[in-house]
């Protein structure tokens, strides 16, 4: 009815054109790296599908909430500027082209143990996926936690724990669920 007024003051959520490098990286390598990150904000579907794992060999997961990035064949390192600040992530992507898992960077976590994750990674060619549309993020829920790796038997085993992080950390994760449209359990 105002026009301009009527948007006068609103902050835009508005992203600026994110950049995506991807990677293929085996579960393995992936459980490995995730282990060492600490606090992070951690996007899973709330109704795991059972993976199709190709190639997990020398791979458990301590809970189902997990089990799909058993999956895992490529990620996604996408970085971008927000009306909030820099945002950096990974999409987790199986075989298929589906979206298994999303992982934020927070202030808490360990940056050169995120830049040290990728190292081994080999560049790829983007795989024909789907990136995570609205329904598959508010299909989504987000938490924080800490992942851990421990070794058992000769196997890697991921599991995950409640993450210590700071006040910062905790407005950081709300704000990327508000901006993701996506429920949090901090």
């Amino acid at each position: 009815m105002f026009g301009w007024l009527e948007s006068f003051g609103v902050q835009s959520r508005a992203r600026s054109t994110a950049t995506t490098r991807w990677l293929a990286l085996s579960p393995r390598t992936l459980f490995e790296g995730l282990g060492q990150l600490g606090g992070l904000l951690y996007l899973a579907p709330r109704h795991a599908v059972a993976p199709d794992v190709v190639d997990a060999s020398g791979c458990l997961v301590e809970s189902a909430e997990l089990a799909p990035l058993l999956g895992t064949r490529y990620v996604g390192v996408t970085c971008a500027v927000t009306a909030e600040g820099p945002r950096e992530w990974i999409d987790c992507v199986n075989g298929q082209g589906d979206t298994v898992g999303r992982v934020y960077l927070l202030p808490d976590t360990d940056y050169l143990a995120w830049d040290g994750l990728f190292a081994g990674a080999l560049p790829s060619e983007p795989p024909s996926c789907r990136t995570p549309d609205r329904e598959w993020l508010r299909a989504s829920r987000a938490r924080v936690l800490c992942f851990t790796r421990r070794r058992m038997a000769g196997f890697t085993v991921l599991g995950v724990r409640e993450a210590p992080i700071s006040s910062l950390g905790h407005g950081v994760a709300r704000d990327i669920a508000v901006s993701e449209s996506v429920a949090i359990s901090i």
